[in-house]
């Protein structure tokens, strides 16, 4: 039977939580406070651990989280740094039954290679579509209105086209995403291919995110 340490698990617990990874980075965290939290989820585990043993784990552990999340911050930095922006207004969401699609790919594709924006995701049971204004009269004639499970209008796309090393770069979704939502931002969908991140949102919020997506960037470059 392996054995695990009580700092071993200390550590998997900070690092599994942004919220405390980041406290102990920036020195905010009542060690005391945290020790109590972690204590009572260990309890629950089954793990008995005394109050200053956790304390100790976690004052050890600061110094790591530390040099980690400089480390994040220095990629995020470079990579959002380098992002530009771009808007696309005046888009719907069409979500259509999978069955309905596959024969019909061939049309879909041909209609894609004209469209000012042509999105296509695929689900488990559904594929939605994110395509421009004057394209859904077409793709509805395409994938037919009988098989289509919702339609969703007066959308809008922020683009970040990021540099390739994005592909590596852990959190700078997570951090686009919790930008948005600490605005009161809501994000319909959100669509990674390759170094591209489109963001869609409601038309009405589409300046709003355009500026504040546009303010965490500039941020990231001084």
């Amino acid at each position: 039977m392996v054995r695990v340490s009580v700092a071993s698990i200390i550590r998997g617990l900070v690092f599994s939580r942004p919220f405390i990874r980041g406290c102990l980075a920036e020195g905010v965290v009542n060690y005391s406070a945290l020790a109590r939290l972690l204590a009572e989820e260990l309890r629950a585990r089954g793990i008995s651990a005394s109050h200053g043993a956790i304390k100790m784990a976690l004052v050890r552990i600061r110094e790591e989280v530390v040099e980690s999340e400089r480390e994040l911050k220095a990629k995020l930095k470079r990579v959002l740094g380098s992002t530009v922006l771009q808007l696309q207004s005046d888009l719907v969401v069409v979500t259509v039954r999978k069955h309905a699609i596959m024969a019909r790919l061939p049309s879909i594709v041909k209609s894609m290679e004209m469209a000012r924006f042509f999105q296509i995701l695929q689900g488990v049971n559904t594929f939605t579509f994110i395509v421009s204004k004057e394209s859904l009269e077409e793709l509805l004639r395409n994938v037919g209105r009988d098989d289509v499970v919702e339609i969703l209008e007066d959308q809008a796309a922020v683009i970040l086209v990021s540099p390739r090393d994005i592909v590596e770069t852990p959190g700078v979704v997570a951090l686009i995403a919790s930008t948005l939502y600490e605005n009161d931002i809501n994000v319909t969908q959100i669509v990674s291919c390759y170094n591209d991140t489109i963001v869609l949102v409601d038309a009405m919020k589409a300046w709003e995110a355009y500026r504040v997506l546009e303010t965490l960037i500039k941020s990231m470059r001084g």
